[in-house]
């Protein structure tokens, strides 16, 4: 008899440790049943179907000029591979996976995993509204991506690793602690390597899940991926702040002023 992927997942989540510093993060592997991994890894796009990452915008200059090539990134969102599934008629895995990991149930139990530190990052409010993102990511040589904390809107960020063996395990996701300890970033930044201390990479390993509380101090990262031939598959998860409903107080509503400004582009 199979796992249930969700419930396998949600498992695991639930009862992963959360290390909290320099940020609160955990990790986990296996992060899905075998088998369903295996039908992962069968059903991944063909390169031709993802959108270079030049073509949304999203990629920022490192302060101090610092030259690096976030271009060799590659994204679909599961709505696209969604439709190439049904174009190519190679079966529902993606509509599948997305449905649940699209569901209320799945976002909660992420929202859970954190809550003490998303009411300390906000403080006494009513509600979060949230949105979420899942989206497909390829990377390729030359790859990197320098220290930064994600957009002030991020909540919270799962990737998932989907290599099929352990060769690349030295290119998995860095940890870096910034040299200066006063240094905060709300997100709008990069910044140079040679400011931080790296103080772990997460294995980029079969089935493994990194997932992270996004917040001033979250800095994370890519190193240069300078072997040739490299092609580096993820899954992401993202959960963002659309709106915070204040408490009815005066205090609250001086605090959501602030919140607003930041989240607003």
């Amino acid at each position: 008899m199979s796992f249930d992927a969700e419930g396998f997942l949600s498992y695991r989540i639930a009862n992963a440790e959360v290390h909290r510093f320099p940020f609160p993060h955990f990790f986990i592997q296996p992060a899905f049943p075998e088998d369903f991994y295996q039908r992962l890894l069968a059903s991944l796009p063909a390169t031709s179907v993802l959108t270079p990452i030049a073509e949304f915008g999203t990629v920022q200059a490192v302060e101090g000029g610092d030259s690096l090539d976030e271009s060799q990134r590659y994204i679909a969102d599961i709505a696209t591979l969604e439709e190439d599934e049904e174009r190519r008629n190679a079966g529902r895995f993606w509509v599948e996976l997305g449905a649940w990991m699209s569901g209320q149930a799945f976002r909660q139990l992420i929202l859970d995993k954190f809550s003490r530190e998303i009411t300390a990052r906000f403080g006494p409010v009513s509600k979060l509204v949230t949105d979420i993102d899942t989206r497909y990511i390829r990377d390729f040589t030359r790859y990197a991506i320098a220290p930064h904390t994600d957009m002030p809107s991020k909540l919270v960020s799962l990737l998932f690793y989907l290599p099929r063996d352990t060769s690349m395990q030295h290119l998995g996701t860095s940890i870096y602690v910034p040299l200066n300890p006063a240094l905060r970033c709300e997100g709008t930044a990069r910044h140079r390597f040679d400011r931080f201390r790296r103080v772990a990479t997460l294995p980029f390993v079969p089935n493994a899940l990194l997932g992270f509380l996004k917040t001033d101090q979250s800095f994370h990262g890519v190193e240069e991926i300078d072997e040739p031939g490299v092609e580096r598959n993820l899954l992401l998860y993202n959960i963002y702040v659309r709106k915070i409903v204040p408490r009815a107080t005066s205090q609250s509503n001086g605090l959501w002023s602030r919140l607003r400004r930041r989240l607003s582009p």
